[in-house]
């Protein structure tokens, strides 16, 4: 009986790692051509055409964004991040497409958090403000709203924050991504776990009921299996759970070795305070999606942030560079030197989802929606914030992770190597 149960488990892994691994799937050129002209031949046909394309000076740009509410601290980031893209392209004189130059206009609605306000933000922002097209909202569960409402009306959508793997397999067309995959999230940090000693040998996973929680869990499943790490506890709770405390005592007769929350901010902050009380829990690492990755976190939770690791979409440390903002260290001074902080990876997401539109824009030979959504699908490109390059499902394969663990009361690179700013502080039991 414990064979067949083995066999069947290791089946189900088996599948699932098939599965990741074919969303990700590039395709040869041949594929490639084969997609562009038969799957979305009669979809690009559903492009809302640009109007006056010859009689403007603008390219206007919609978003409905979380200002206030639940993901007020992420949405303001992301916004930020938009903003200071305008910014610098206008200073720069504009977009530039064949001949002719336009400045940047984004129109932007607070939707509260709340996701009814948000299709209601996206509706007006297509029938009523007459939009171009749609930066991404934050969160997984925004952004599939929000692309449902584009899909249908023609307009091209560039998520800079939602990642989950669903938003990308529902038939879309006009829908694409500025980060990695939620289901690869956890590559790089299982990467890191197989070269720390004593090796950790088992994991608790918590995983609020959200869209991207979801899609980053199962990719924890599977890049843990693919270690040998054995799942010990695992909870799905209510996505309005602020309270983990029954949770972490459960999980403490099981003394993981590794504990994992798949997270918003605000859940990353109430998780590591209550972490903290819970003595009989020494776990040898802690790692939290959206949290210690923030710039806001140590700040908002203290002493209890320290050794806390976070899943990064960017890191100002990696060598990128390219159009529009030059290296990731240009882009980080450049923001400090506005704003007077070092920019989030929320801040910087959004601004290179705006350098894809631009990139791709400046491609075109007139101001056209067909020109562009070539030029997005065919892009690969390395910008700021790292490789841009889709499969034919809108996903950027292209971008690496990166991991950042609080040392000493700062957020520190741990991860890849050539990034790195120090090495990950393991075991952590000195500190419980």
């Amino acid at each position: 009986m414990q064979k067949k149960i083995f066999f069947l488990f290791f089946i189900a892994i088996a599948l699932g790692s098939t599965l990741i691994f074919l969303s990700r799937k590039t395709t040869d050129p041949t594929e490639n051509r084969a997609i562009y002209h038969n799957a979305f031949f009669s979809a690009d046909d559903r492009l809302s055409p640009l109007q006056n394309p010859l009689d403007r000076k603008t390219i206007n740009f919609g978003v409905s964004i979380s200002k206030t509410g639940r993901f007020s601290v992420e949405g303001k980031n992301v916004i930020q991040g938009y903003m200071f893209w305008q910014e610098h392209v206008n200073k720069a004189g504009g977009i530039k497409i064949g001949a002719r130059s336009y400045r940047v206009n984004i129109k932007s609605y607070d939707d509260k958090s709340n996701i009814e306000t948000l299709k209601k933000n996206i509706t007006k922002l297509i029938k009523e403000d007459k939009v171009d097209f749609i930066l991404g909202p934050f969160s997984s569960d925004f952004n599939f709203a929000a692309s449902q409402i584009t899909e249908k009306n023609g307009i091209i959508m560039i998520a800079s924050g939602g990642v989950s793997d669903s938003i990308f397999t529902k038939n879309q067309h006009f829908t694409f991504a500025t980060q990695t995959s939620a289901s690869w999230w956890f590559k790089e940090f299982f990467n890191l776990m197989s070269q720390v000693r004593p090796a950790p040998k088992t994991y608790a996973l918590i995983m609020p009921d959200k869209l991207f929680t979801r899609s980053a869990a199962k990719g924890v499943r599977i890049w843990a299996a693919s270690q040998k790490i054995q799942e010990v506890y695992y909870q799905i709770i209510d996505k309005q759970t602020d309270n983990f405390t029954p949770y972490l005592h459960e999980m403490a007769s099981k003394q993981p070795d590794i504990i994992i929350l798949t997270s918003h901010y605000q859940d990353a902050v109430n998780f590591s305070k209550q972490l903290s009380k819970i003595k009989q829990l020494k776990p040898k690492a802690v790692v939290m999606t959206i949290g210690p990755s923030e710039t806001n976190y140590v700040q908002d939770v203290g002493d209890d942030s320290e050794g806390m690791i976070g899943i990064a979409q960017w890191a100002p440390q990696k060598s990128f560079k390219g159009p529009v903002f030059g290296t990731s260290r240009d882009y980080m001074k450049a923001f400090k030197d506005e704003y007077g902080r070092q920019p989030s990876q929320q801040n910087a997401t959004s601004s290179a989802c705006g350098v894809i539109f631009q990139l791709a824009l400046e491609k075109c030979t007139a101001l056209n929606s067909k020109e562009l959504i070539n030029n997005i699908r065919n892009m690969d490109v390395e910008i700021f914030y790292g490789r841009i390059k889709y499969n034919s499902r809108g996903m950027n394969i292209g971008h690496q992770m990166a991991l950042v663990q609080i040392q000493q009361g700062k957020m520190k690179t741990i991860w890849p190597p050539q990034a790195s700013e120090s090495t990950i502080n393991y075991p952590l039991h000195s500190k419980y």
